[in-house]
């Protein structure tokens, strides 16, 4: 086991340096690029369609604090989904020349993923506290782990089935970001869930994303302690979705070679 950590935590090192080795601002990046996008949404939901959120005191800054947080978790997510299909095929000499867990390499995006995910909210924590969170917002932020690992969980296997697939059809990977772009404006990232009308409350119901987004807002903005029912229930279809995706994965694996 620890073998295999050592392994991963070098894969996972390697992976945060191959994105960010020809900019200059290196792994700057991991937080200035959501930020940028938080003053684009603003500007744009929030001066020109002034859309508010019907908790807080209607500022810019209220506005962009719940935008942020929100959109850390899509990016996560989207992150996963758009790198997953190659993160085998990338790598044909460790499917047909080297002995090697092949699970660690979808694995690995998920783990760069959550880096991301843990600046970004590592720089909301202390704002959110100003803003209205109080110390009860300082208090839940060493608990947002907990509170988001059936996400965590989702993603994994999201990873190894996208993983497993990308392998035979290539086609997941151009499909891939449509499909997190359309993840984009299925989820209230951008707007409260209030606004979404009542036959189509379900879409957002259904959306784990949708779920941990008001976990992390509620938490983070409000100080407020996730429904023990929900996260269960989560955690619960997470575990069996992962179950899931670890089977088709070793049921596939054999043939990784002979496609490659």
């Amino acid at each position: 086991m620890r073998q295999w950590i050592y392994v991963y935590r070098q894969w996972l090192l390697r992976e945060l340096r191959l994105r960010f080795r020809s900019s200059a601002l290196g792994t700057g990046w991991l937080v200035l690029q959501p930020i940028v996008h938080i003053l684009l949404f603003t500007l744009v939901f929030y001066r020109f369609f002034q859309v508010r959120w019907p908790s807080g005191d209607g500022s810019a800054t209220e506005y962009g604090l719940q935008v942020l947080i929100g959109l850390a978790l899509y990016t996560f997510i989207a992150d996963v989904i758009n790198r997953s299909p190659g993160s085998i095929w990338s790598y044909p000499y460790l499917v047909t020349k080297v002995r090697f867990p092949l699970t660690l390499l979808p694995a690995v995006v998920v783990g760069a993923a959550a880096v991301q995910l843990g600046l970004t909210l590592l720089v909301a924590v202390p704002f959110a506290a100003w803003q209205g969170g109080g110390w009860a917002a300082l208090w839940q932020a060493p608990l947002l782990p907990l509170y988001l690992l059936p996400l965590a969980v989702y993603a994994l296997a999201l990873a190894w089935l996208l993983g497993a697939a990308g392998i035979y059809l290539r086609d997941v990977g151009h499909l891939a970001p449509s499909v997190s772009s359309l993840l984009l404006f299925l989820t209230p990232i951008f707007y409260p869930a209030s606004l979404v009308p009542g036959g189509m409350r379900w879409l957002v119901e259904a959306n784990p994303l949708a779920w941990a987004a008001e976990v992390a807002r509620g938490a983070l903005m409000h100080g407020l302690t996730p429904a023990l029912g929900p996260w269960l229930l989560h955690m619960a279809i997470a575990g069996a979705l992962l179950a899931g995706a670890a089977w088709f994965f070793r049921r596939v694996q054999p043939g990784f070679a002979d496609v490659l």
